[in-house]
């Protein structure tokens, strides 16, 4: 067991030594040092929250829904438009795919198999079971 422990250290360690972590983790800390970058973020918080809002009341005002939604998507598309935001969000989807590539390699190594593998086509031919994957009727 003490093993398995030190070896997960030794790979969040990797991970948060990696160019990839570094990149994101310094994007992050500019992203919350930015004026801008934290208005934008604010500002569109606080619109998806009113349009919660309205969504969560017992008489929702189809009209308010509307502008409300149209508020957001305003909010949002000038977030996306900040290029500290943009860097952020590029460095978390490199981060997350990293990430994925080594559960990827966890579960081969630990199970042999991919998690395609488990995915059903429709076609039952190659399956051992049709209750393994529920896909098969």
């Amino acid at each position: 067991m003490n093993n398995v422990m030190h070896k997960a250290q030794e790979l969040a360690e990797a991970i948060v030594e990696s160019s990839i972590y570094q990149r994101m983790h310094a994007a992050e800390l500019q992203v919350n040092k930015d004026e801008e970058a934290v208005k934008a973020v604010s500002d569109f918080v606080e619109k998806r929250q009113k349009v919660e809002n309205i969504l969560a009341s017992n008489n929702m005002d189809h009209n308010e829904l509307a502008e409300a939604g149209k508020a957001m998507e305003e909010a949002e598309k000038h977030l996306n438009e900040v290029p500290l935001i943009k860097e952020m969000q590029e460095s978390r989807k490199e981060f997350t795919q990293m990430m994925e590539n080594v559960n990827r390699i966890l579960r081969l190594v630990i199970t042999g198999e991919t998690e395609e593998e488990h995915e059903c086509g429709g076609d039952c031919s190659g399956c051992a079971s049709c209750s393994s994957c529920g896909g098969c009727h």
